[in-house]
């Protein structure tokens, strides 16, 4: 019964939700029409940053019957604490301040066909093609979720993906040598609508979780998290053995809760701290997906990388929180990273990024008219 939960979960982590169900690119006059990059389509060099989620998501959620639930560790509890820096501290909920503190990952992944190109600078560039793959709304759906206008995202991106030598292709002198395919928008917790009727399978759950671990921290984190999973079920199910017939239990309450391999991990460093909360809260996400452009028109589609960020969610807006967001992923995308980048940033929330150039601009108030001076006579 636990080897179907786990095999569930496993097809999970070595999938990613992203290529499901991508649409059509329409043609340029460069390249033949792109296909849809989704499910159907298997590269050559598919790895676990290509595979789609939807058919391992569909094999978790049906593994969760009753009487073989996979409890989610303890030290994932769906909600999340308000995260303050040793030195920085406000009274004020984020929903209230003018330039709230924002919690910002980025994680970058290559595959072997990536390593196997020239590095990209901006003395070496590549020239790319965009596609929006579009908005979507995962896990829960949150009331009134605006975004930000899909062109101002696409300038943003095309601003930021330039600062690592990534430039908007100009045919013929500069064909596209890189479609770049992102999509974005909320990825939430699946919560009970009624907690005394429960209706979402522990896997479900689990597969909630791990979905948004890969987006906060990469296949390497989300990996982590489901071996922490596992071994959790290992200690309840050694928890609920007895020395004998009526007697104490082997693992008490309270040892079992210090003893939880997640919250060991969390204890073990501020890093693993902040990822499993963010994985545990709502959060906005932007990805991007680099393949090689000529491969995009055939049914062995080459993923060279893969760029993830998210952003706490609570008591902001994707308006706000985007921008800053996509701009500070600029380093990073085209690169190989082993560990996620946590960033903390303000965004200004009375103000508009100037997509132009990096400066943030305060909105037009106009000035009080100050006193007359005195008629002449």
């Amino acid at each position: 019964m636990r080897s179907s939960r786990v095999r569930a979960l496993l097809l999970l982590v070595t999938s990613n939700w992203l290529c499901a169900g991508e649409p059509p690119v329409a043609p340029t006059a460069t390249a033949a029409p792109l296909q849809p990059l989704g499910a159907a389509s298997t590269p050559a060099n598919s790895s676990a940053l290509q595979q789609p989620l939807s058919t391992a998501a569909a094999s978790a959620a049906s593994a969760g019957k009753p009487g073989s639930p996979l409890p989610t560790p303890p030290g994932l509890a769906p909600k999340k604490a308000e995260k303050q820096s040793d030195w920085v501290f406000s009274i004020l909920p984020k929903s209230l301040q003018k330039n709230p503190r924002l919690e910002l990952t980025v994680i970058s992944e290559m595959t072997e066909a990536g390593k196997k190109r020239p590095p990209v600078t901006p003395d070496a560039p590549a020239y790319i093609e965009l596609f929006s793959g579009g908005y979507r709304q995962l896990g829960d759906r949150a009331g009134n979720a605006k975004t930000v206008p899909p062109a101002d995202l696409e300038r943003l991106l095309k601003r930021s993906l330039h600062e690592n030598g990534f430039l908007p292709a100009q045919p013929p002198a500069q064909p596209p040598s890189i479609l770049v395919i992102y999509t974005w928008g909320t990825h939430n917790l699946l919560v009970e609508p009624d907690p005394e009727n429960p209706s979402l399978s522990a896997s479900a759950v689990a597969a909630n979780l791990l979905d948004r671990a890969s987006l906060v921290g990469g296949a390497k984190f989300a990996a982590k998290l489901l071996e922490l999973f596992q071994r959790a079920d290992d200690l309840t199910t050694a928890a609920g053995g007895t020395v004998a017939p009526g007697g104490e239990a082997v693992i008490g309450p309270d040892q079992l809760a210090f003893m939880n391999p997640v919250e060991m991990f969390k204890r073990a460093d501020p890093k693993n701290e902040f990822m499993v909360d963010q994985t545990a809260a709502d959060v906005y996400y932007v990805v991007a997906s680099a393949y090689d452009y000529q491969s995009a028109a055939t049914n062995r589609k080459i993923l060279l990388w893969r760029t993830r960020m998210t952003v706490a969610s609570s008591g902001i807006s994707q308006e706000q929180s985007l921008p800053t967001l996509v701009l500070s992923a600029g380093p990073y995308f085209g690169r190989d990273m082993p560990d996620p980048e946590i960033i903390y940033k303000r965004t200004m929330r009375e103000g508009t990024v100037e997509l132009g150039t990096p400066t943030v601009i305060e909105s037009a108030v106009p000035t009080p008219p100050g006193p007359k001076p005195p008629e002449k006579r």
